[in-house]
């Protein structure tokens, strides 16, 4: 390792975050080392010839030492790098290649668990290499070794090996040229052919793996007869390596999976980062020309006016590329990490020797663990600026002070997510959610979108689930088999892709192919909105008891708090955590926190801004936004995260009638669901 000053790492891991180690180390560019994922029938022997080099010293390891992580180095490297870094037994570090948190034992570096199976790798490496300086190894001549018996494990000159055919004893052995050696046709022999691994306390060969759950550890047969482990349970180490080697095996496809989402990712964020940078030059473009046209009447205020503009669109980019490089960089340290652990799990597999199976497979497997969550493909969300140019520069209206003059004038920057400030909003589309076998007429009640975009509506009188692409074309109905009741919420829950249905007094799920599966939870008092936060926790309003419920995703209740309603009825969660809740009898929609901690009350019976009259389902965007369909009032109102009203999205003169229930989709689409079976799609943000 490098012996470079700098700056010391944390000293306690309970006061300070661990810095990182001022440790030089060569690594496979990562990029390599994704396209390998890519090919995992090529590039053994480079991968190989990784394992047996300390990434610090570059030498071949000696002692080698492996941290968490499945990174090794040089005890030598290892322990004169902490020291110089001032890092100590208990105190924390971060491993110079993958960014992990290690911890140095309390007994020292040499605490650490040494990495037996590059110990063998090596032997087994140099068990297949020929210096072309290597004499035979079973006469005084002198003369050039040429081929190497395995089971003796002595190179010999072409005499050595005429004779050794022919001793009766060393007849049958193998006799394997270099070229041989390099093929791996006789790898499994040279494995063979190696001491196994000895028992610390007897010097017996470790053949049996004691599964006590205070040992499960290899043992040998004299370690089976002594009284610490005579009535364990113990099996073949070879048995024990079988299963391991499936363990590992099975948390492969995730890593692998995760590993190639990963690279995706960091694609997807430099192509978002060059996206900003020409969104940014666009914009500043249009500004510029924009300037340009209006500089004749106003030049000073229009210019300073623009430079504002300009600082705002600065300001917000720099912001979405520092967020973006950020993200980035933890993107590659993590495949950097799953890369080097993918790499020393397949060559361990690959290996398939029980030794070394068994005894690194606890850290493999808990290594592996950390890569089996899927990782999320989106980079971070930011609100896109864009130039809105003003439509008053040739109405003639030139009443106001300049600095509103130039304002109106020139335009102004709005950012996604904004409410569109046109009076009507762009209506996108519409289908009804009528059933050619429908015997009633549609009682739509509730909606909910799944993973993909795709619409389910819950149909009361009809007593059905309905299932609508995003183009309104009928996809799946729930099983007739069923025999919905009265079902009136409906709710996709994101870690089961279940439907979770309300049927009066029961909480009902059905799979993705409509047919009933069972009960999330016994028989409630008097559930009515259904809801799930972002932890996955249902979250059900009770009218009887006037409070919310949080199950977990079994149905467990985990707690409730009280919402002081009339009538709670439909339920949503925020993307900042706020929990809102509608009471038609009261007329208004209650916001609380994550806690259950009451934040705010907006409406009033009545039908102006600030009211509304039976308020009936509600949703939020991806901006916190609460939208609420104002039901008896026949509009759709907008409010902003802590309950201000900002406008009517829409009413009755755009053809709204009934709004029972609302969603928002992922193109940022306000799905309107009226009482009478239509499916409404408006545009309503910038």
């Amino acid at each position: 390792m490098s012996s470079r000053n700098g700056p010391k790492s944390a000293r306690s891991t309970k006061n300070r975050q661990p810095e990182e180690t001022n440790i030089t180390v060569t690594t496979n560019n990562t990029k390599n080392n994704v396209d390998k994922n890519n090919h995992d029938d090529d590039g053994d022997d480079d991968d190989t010839d990784d394992f047996l080099h300390c990434p610090c010293c570059q030498n071949e390891y000696n002692q080698p030492k492996m941290l968490p992580c499945l990174h090794s180095f040089c005890y030598e490297c290892l322990e004169s790098n902490l020291t110089q870094n001032g890092i100590g037994p208990g105190e924390a570090f971060l491993c110079p290649i993958c960014k992990t948190q290690c911890v140095v034992p309390a007994r020292g570096v040499r605490a650490m668990k040494s990495n037996i199976f590059l110990v063998t790798l090596q032997e087994f490496f140099h068990s297949k290499t020929l210096d072309p300086e290597t004499e035979c190894e079973a006469c005084d001549s002198g003369r050039a070794a040429r081929k190497k018996c395995i089971e003796c494990s002595d190179w010999l000159c072409n005499q050595c090996c005429a004779m050794h055919l022919k001793v009766k004893m060393t007849k049958d052995h193998h006799l394997v040229s270099p070229s041989e050696l390099e093929s791996g046709q006789y790898d499994q022999l040279i494995k063979e052919s190696f001491e196994p691994l000895l028992c610390s306390k007897h010097n017996e060969p470790l053949k049996l793996y004691c599964r006590d759950l205070s040992c499960q550890a290899p043992i040998c047969t004299v370690c089976k007869t002594t009284p610490a482990h005579e009535q364990h349970d113990a099996i073949e180490l070879t048995e024990q390596a079988k299963q391991e080697a499936g363990y590992i095996k099975s948390l492969m496809p995730a890593t692998r999976a995760f590993i190639t989402t990963t690279a995706e990712k960091i694609t997807t964020l430099e192509i978002e980062e060059k996206s900003t940078i020409q969104i940014r030059k666009k914009l500043h473009k249009a500004i510029n020309d924009r300037t340009q046209e209006v500089v004749e009447r106003v030049v000073r205020r229009i210019q300073h006016y623009a430079e504002s503009v300009l600082l705002k669109v600065e300001e917000m980019s720099k912001e979405h590329r520092k967020d973006l490089v950020a993200e980035s960089e933890a993107c590659r340290n993590k495949l950097q990490a799953a890369v080097s652990a993918r790499s020393f799990a397949e060559a361990l597999l690959s290996f398939d020797r029980p030794e070394e199976l068994v005894s690194m497979s606890r850290e493999v497997r808990s290594r592996l663990e950390d890569f089996q969550t899927p990782v999320d493909p989106m980079p971070p969300a930011w609100k896109e600026p864009r130039l809105n140019p003003a439509a008053a520069m040739v109405d003639g209206n030139d009443e106001g002070d300049d600095d509103q003059l130039v304002a109106r004038l020139f335009g102004e920057l709005t950012f996604e997510g904004e409410a569109m400030s046109r009076s009507v909003p762009v209506a996108a589309r519409a289908f009804s959610a009528r059933w050619t076998h429908d015997e009633k007429e549609c009682a739509l009640c509730d909606v909910t979108l799944d993973a993909a975009g795709n619409i389910i509506v819950v149909d009361k009188d009809n007593r059905r689930i309905k299932v609508f692409d995003s183009e309104g074309r009928l996809k799946m109905l729930s099983d007739e088999a069923a025999e919905l009741k009265s079902p009136n919420r409906v709710l996709w829950l994101r870690n089961s892709g279940q439907i979770l249905v309300k049927d009066e007094k029961y909480l009902k799920l059905f799979g993705q192919d409509g047919r009933f599966v069972g009960l999330l939870t016994e028989k409630l008092k008097q559930p009515v909105g259904l809801a799930q936060n972002e932890a996955g926790d249902i979250l059900v309003t009770e009218w009887m008891a006037g409070e919310v419920v949080t199950l977990d995703q079994e149905g467990k209740r985990m707690k409730s708090f009280p919402v002081l309603c009339e009538a709670a009825g439909y339920i949503t969660c925020c993307p900042n955590g706020n929990i809102v809740v509608s009471d038609w009898k009261q007329h208004v929609i209650k916001i609380f926190d994550a806690n259950g901690r009451f934040l705010k009350q907006y409406g009033g019976q009545g039908s102006g801004d600030n009211q509304l009259d039976h308020p009936y389902g509600v949703c939020s965007d991806r901006f916190s936004h609460i939208i609420v369909s104002d039901t008896w009032n026949n509009r759709v109102v907008l409010l902003s995260e802590d309950g201000r009203y900002i406008k009517t999205i829409v009413g009755k003169m755009d053809g709204i009638e009934w709004p029972q229930a609302v969603a928002v989709d992922k193109y940022g689409r306000l799905l309107v669901v009226e009482q009478h079976g239509l499916v409404k799609f408006f545009q309503y943000l910038a």
